[in-house]
């Protein structure tokens, strides 16, 4: 953007490999390590969800607006946020109930997820860098990365 913020195709693809990594921390701790691998999901989904509250508070709305086909895909990318909350929901329950497996679930988030993040940024997110004020570009960097939001304290 021309006033110095960050495109926000890159903030929120940047976003998407955070939150990647994030959760590969996940899967590449041992199930023995229970305390550890609850605290790494807790951030991730956490992260997640605050990603998801911005672009559905501030960024489905703009693209959904004139566009008939635009509106199709808000309503698809919803619906996958909703799936996809289930599913954290589900791995939640399993590690609460001190499951020593979660990968069918976790496969299951990664078809739905990594689906969705491709349709995002290759049709959503490149729309936003030209048609997106510069005010609400500079409001999804600070949700983005307001106190709290760190990806890669441990």
């Amino acid at each position: 953007m021309s006033d110095g913020t960050e495109p926000p195709s890159r903030l929120l693809g940047g976003d998407h490999d955070e939150l990647d990594q994030r959760f590969e921390e996940f899967r590449a701790t041992p199930p023995s390590a229970t305390g550890r691998r609850n605290e790494i999901f807790d951030q991730f989904s956490t992260e997640l969800r605050r990603h998801i509250a911005v672009e559905e508070r501030l960024l489905f709305p703009v693209f959904g607006e004139g566009d008939p086909s635009h509106r199709v895909l808000v309503d698809l990318m919803l619906d996958e946020h909703r799936r996809i909350e289930e599913v954290l929901q589900r791995i939640h329950l399993r590690l609460d109930e001190g499951a020593a497996s979660t990968e069918d679930l976790e496969s299951e988030l990664i078809n739905v997820l990594w689906a969705h993040n491709a349709r995002e940024e290759e049709s959503v997110y490149p729309w936003f860098d030209t048609h997106l004020s510069v005010e609400v570009a500079r409001t999804v960097s600070q949700e983005l990365h307001e106190p709290g939001a760190k990806r890669n304290e441990p």
